[in-house]
């Protein structure tokens, strides 16, 4: 039993403002005002709160009152609750869905955070996946417009920040606007016309939406600059968007490159996160980690830290009980010391995403309908 500091927050002057401590299991606060409280102000506890979803509605809509630590709480305590099935995905996109003139690049990293963890999901789910994009097209949209391609002179680094995430967002959720612009971005560097067409802070966005829409000639350029660039986040940025494209004969490719001697053991885990992440190439990839297992090992055995890291980021996004156990069976007679908890993480992670799944998918969809996303 632990002692949790409530510190509840409410409209200014309200005698229910204040910290408060629950001692006890169960506890009822009273005279707490209606209109507006919100239970951890400013995060200050570690703890999740859920919240009836009329409630989380509310929340919604004093926005004006909630700090950008008070809404990063709300977003990701929705999403956890979501999926450890204490709450719903109705419910969690219920509250995303008013933040679209959000202007805080923190606030905006969880919501995409949120929304790409269902998107990988619900990922094998067509109806649900479709209704998940033009979601995401539709929160981001106004976001992304309204910021735009510029860097502004005297603008801070988080606006920047916003300014790659927005792009990004709004890329890969179809919006076509910014797709185009991506590609002639990326057509004028890769011609050598106009190196500096792609901002340096804007080549993961670029990068990644001409990979993941793109096709031989797209993939061929990136590679060649992961090859030729001196710069250590240049080449993670380049892993990270090689493992987005969509075509199985390129997954190959890259996952041949991956594991041959250009790339460095230390960068391994960059692209095995992008393919976990791409739904078009993680089943692919465990083949290959099954088939290739030995070779792997012995890339990465002297240093068990990669090797850790490199088992739980390529195969955690999996939402499916048969490949969790197809990983246990696998690795069962094999030397996993050294990774055994990274084993143990993928396989939690698995069976918690597959249940969700299974739980919340076909409510999902029903609210994608009811709202006209699907």
């Amino acid at each position: 039993m632990w002692w949790i500091p409530l510190c509840i927050k409410s409209e200014p002057g309200s005698v229910s403002e204040g910290h408060h401590s629950l001692t006890t299991k169960t506890d009822i606060i009273r005279n707490i005002d209606e209109g507006f409280y919100k239970v951890n102000k400013d995060q200050s506890g570690f703890y999740r709160t859920s919240y009836p979803p009329e409630r989380l509605i509310k929340l919604r809509q004093s926005q004006d009152l909630l700090t950008t630590e008070d809404k990063i709480g709300l977003i990701g305590d929705a999403a956890a609750l979501a999926v450890s099935g204490e709450g719903t995905t109705a419910a969690l996109l219920a509250l995303i869905e008013g933040f679209q003139n959000e202007k805080d690049y923190l606030v905006w990293s969880q919501l995409a955070s949120s929304l790409g963890n269902l998107r990988s999901i619900f990922a094998e789910d067509k109806p649900v996946a479709a209704g998940l994009k033009k979601f995401g097209l539709t929160l981001v949209t106004s976001a992304a417009e309204e910021i735009g391609w510029e860097f502004k002179e005297g603008e801070d680094y988080l606006t920047g920040q916003l300014r790659r995430l927005l792009i990004s967002i709004a890329g890969h959720a179809g919006h076509t606007g910014i797709t185009a612009e991506a590609k002639r971005r990326f057509s004028l560097w890769n011609s050598g016309q106009d190196k500096t067409a792609i901002h340096h802070n804007l080549r993961s966005a670029v990068f990644t939406i001409n990979i993941a829409e793109g096709g031989q000639t797209d993939y061929d350029s990136v590679k060649e600059e992961y090859l030729h660039t001196d710069s250590v986040d240049g080449r993670e940025i380049c892993l990270l968007s090689l493992g987005r494209t969509k075509s199985l004969d390129l997954v190959k490719d890259f996952i041949d490159f991956l594991f041959s001697d250009k790339v460095a053991t230390q960068d391994l885990h960059g692209g095995a996160m992008a393919l976990a992440a791409n739904s078009k190439a993680r089943a692919f990839f465990w083949e290959y980690i099954k088939a290739n297992w030995d070779s792997i090992e012995q890339k990465t055995i002297k240093n068990k830290v990669v090797l850790q890291r490199f088992v739980r980021l390529a195969l955690s996004k999996f939402a499916d009980h048969a490949i969790e156990q197809d990983i246990v069976t696998f690795y069962q007679d094999k030397d996993t010391s050294g990774f055994d908890r990274a084993l143990v993480i993928v396989s939690d992670t698995i069976r918690s995403n597959a249940n969700y799944k299974k739980r919340d998918e076909e409510r999902l969809l029903e609210w994608f309908q009811m709202r006209g996303y699907a």
